[in-house]
């Protein structure tokens, strides 16, 4: 029945499947840290804010710049995120690149600048925004590449005549999205 062609679609799942599962899982680690810690990080590290403070203080003043500078890091994320959403298709589809030739350096830039929002933008606005806004190229990879290459693999799987399961494939790869 059902349960059985499932598990012979998952013991017969490619191991790439499985990395790219764990990969999806740290991205997303990343991408919900910045997601979800990002206005604080700039109001209180990068602007020296205290939204607690005595309203019209300069200590709740910097609060607000902060939350505003989180604001427009986010709108410039967004840009990007559009703009490395399409040039990665551009690249998967006309030219020879490997697909974890493309995702590699989303996921590294993603590392980099992580790296450096932790331990050397200190209270540089400017800095920051960057580093939030390069914050998206992990989360544009991990969108555009894993889920063609399950595609792309059930499809060799499937004119080989082996079991395949592109749906349960996909719903662990979006289950690690969660994770994350």
């Amino acid at each position: 029945g059902p349960v059985v062609s499932v598990a012979k679609a998952v013991k017969s799942s490619p191991s790439l499947l499985y990395h790219l599962a764990a990969v999806q899982c740290l991205v997303w680690v990343g991408n919900t840290s910045w997601n979800l810690y990002g206005g604080q990080w700039f109001a209180n590290a990068v602007y020296q804010g205290d939204q607690h403070a005595p309203e019209g203080s300069q200590n709740y003043i910097a609060y607000g710049d902060g939350i505003a500078a989180f604001s427009f890091g986010g709108q410039l994320k967004s840009g990007l995120q559009l703009v490395s959403a399409l040039t990665i298709i551009w690249l998967l589809l006309r030219t020879p690149l490997r697909p974890r030739l493309v995702y590699a350096p989303c996921i590294y830039i993603g590392f980099v600048v992580s790296v450096l929002a932790a331990f050397f933008v200190g209270h540089s606005s400017t800095f920051a925004v960057v580093c939030m806004t390069l914050s998206i190229m992990p989360e544009a990879g991990s969108f555009a590449i894993p889920f063609g290459l399950v595609a792309t693999l059930n499809k060799c799987a499937e004119l080989e005549g082996k079991p395949v399961s592109t749906a349960l494939q996909m719903a662990l790869l979006n289950c690690c999205v969660t994770i994350g």
